[in-house]
């Protein structure tokens, strides 16, 4: 007889039709009659409902069973089993982005200001804590004198830097700016006189950046731009390019003005289930005692926006052929945010082993010591295909047949690290109706407008370099 319930091979049920059998079976040998000759009896009707209450069952212990792998778990069984692995499933979450706020010198940006871009549809941001314009962080700024004419030293100290203008007697105030502005040599800021409006404008070189200012006393703030992290009312990867975003929906008295600048870190919405177990695979290694898993899940875990890490290392005495240092290693990180990606670095890295990298992050240790941690961005390549299809004679293809296989191959190289090469051999591109797929393939970097020819089957990425590709960048053309 059949084993039922937990096997070596795994759970089995009893179907109804079984349970059946077997409960007349069994009431048959006792009452000596064969209780399945009439049907619409009054015991067969019994029979088949507690049957069925009993198949129920049995298809419970099943849900129960495939419910505590990640694998087969769906919905909340999915979350409550990953737990197990450490693991938990990414929540919707809004996009951020770096927004240049300007105004008067010591302006509080209230909870809930709301601002948006000037784009149709508009996209609409807030922040949920006061913020402040101030010179003690701020990226740029329009400095005056209070008085028309100087004969005092005048000082501006910029991150602690003191640079210093002395007149040699009494001169007006634009040539004392003037004298100023020459006198300020930092390489982190631009700094230029403003004869016009007579003020000195002060810049800093790293757009998000927030830097500190001491003023002496002839000398003022007309105005001040400090950055402030804004919030997407919705969730979602939400992009808008730079400078868009220039709208006070919500005046704030002494903000004058808004725009973004720098990077935004990408939002999401919640994992689906597929997504989800996609993910596990990866966050899994948080656990794992190989150091560059490790780094890898944890950046994936704990960094929001981060679409691909690729960790690299090199365990010589020398330097490798890709320039990393001895005993280092290199981690590729597309999206997020650098100063979380440095700390899930340094938390992970194991001690002694340098980071290699043209990102340089500077974090404090234990003691209070500076520790630069460095990693890279990759460098985007855009891949370009061609599909050939062969159409079958005995069946048509759907209406979106190329929609399909668009949509085939952005999933296939959305799911490649920076590193990995472009195969289309293997995305396994399949679609009814179509008998035959020949994929070209050509690629081009920067602002570079469509090849002319598409002379390849593969496209080869090195370590630091990630393929992208977008669906104006996919062409399908049916052969003969």
């Amino acid at each position: 007889m059949e084993q039922y319930g937990l096997t070596p091979k795994g759970p089995n049920i009893k179907r109804l039709d079984i349970i059946l059998d077997e409960m007349h079976s069994d009431l048959s040998k006792k009452l000596g009659v064969n209780t399945k000759q009439n049907p619409q009896s009054l015991l067969n009707h019994l029979l088949t409902n507690i049957g069925d209450q009993i198949a129920e069952l049995w298809e419970l212990g099943l849900d129960v069973y495939y419910a505590m792998y990640p694998s087969t778990a769906e919905g909340i069984d999915l979350d409550n089993a990953a737990q197990f692995g450490g693991s938990t499933r990414e929540l919707a979450a809004p996009s951020y982005y770096h927004i240049l706020c300007t105004g008067i010198d010591g302006t509080v940006i209230p909870s809930g200001t709301l601002i948006a871009s000037d784009t149709n549809p508009a996209t609409q941001l807030t922040i949920n804590e006061n913020q402040i314009i101030s010179r003690g962080a701020f990226n740029k700024a329009a400095i005056k004198t209070t008085v028309p004419e100087i004969s005092s030293p005048l000082t501006v100290v910029l991150n602690s830097k003191p640079y210093s203008y002395t007149p040699k007697a009494k001169v007006a105030a634009n040539e004392a700016l003037q004298g100023l502005a020459e006198a300020i040599e930092d390489e982190d800021f631009l700094v230029v006189f403003d004869a016009e409006n007579t003020v000195m404008r002060i810049e800093a070189v790293d757009p998000v950046s927030a830097n500190t200012m001491i003023l002496s006393e002839s000398l003022t703030t007309e105005t001040v731009g400090s950055v402030v992290t804004f919030a997407t009312v919705e969730d979602g990867d939400i992009r808008v390019i730079n400078g868009a975003i220039t709208k006070i929906v919500k005046a704030v008295p002494g903000m004058m003005s808004v725009t973004n600048v720098g990077d935004y870190i990408a939002g999401q919405f919640a994992e689906t289930d597929i997504e989800f177990r996609r993910s596990y695979v990866n966050k899994i290694f948080n656990r794992s005692s190989s150091m560059l898993e490790s780094i890898k899940s944890a950046i994936l875990e704990n960094v929001q926006g981060v679409i691909s890490v690729a960790p690299y290392e090199n365990a010589t005495d020398e330097v490798d052929d890709m320039g990393r240092w001895p005993h280092s290693i290199e981690v590729v990180v597309d999206g997020g945010d650098s100063a979380e990606i440095a700390k899930q670095i340094l938390q992970k890295k194991a001690g002694g082993i340098n980071t290699y990298g043209s990102v340089e992050v500077s974090l404090r240790g234990i003691y209070g010591e500076e520790i630069i941690i460095r990693f890279n961005r990759p460098t985007y390549v855009n891949v370009w295909f061609k599909v050939g299809v062969t159409l079958s004679k005995g069946s048509n293809p759907p209406i979106n047949y190329i929609d399909l296989i668009k949509e085939q191959i952005l999933d296939s190289v959305g799911k490649l690290e920076a590193g990995e090469s472009v195969v289309p051999q293997k995305f396994n591109l399949s679609v009814p109706g179509i008998d035959y797929m020949d994929v070209w393939v050509a690629e081009t970097t920067g602002g570079e407008g469509k090849p002319s020819q598409y002379p390849n089957r593969s496209i080869s990425v090195t370590a630091r370099e990630k393929a992208v590709t977008e669906g104006y960048r996919i062409e399908v053309v049916i052969d003969g």
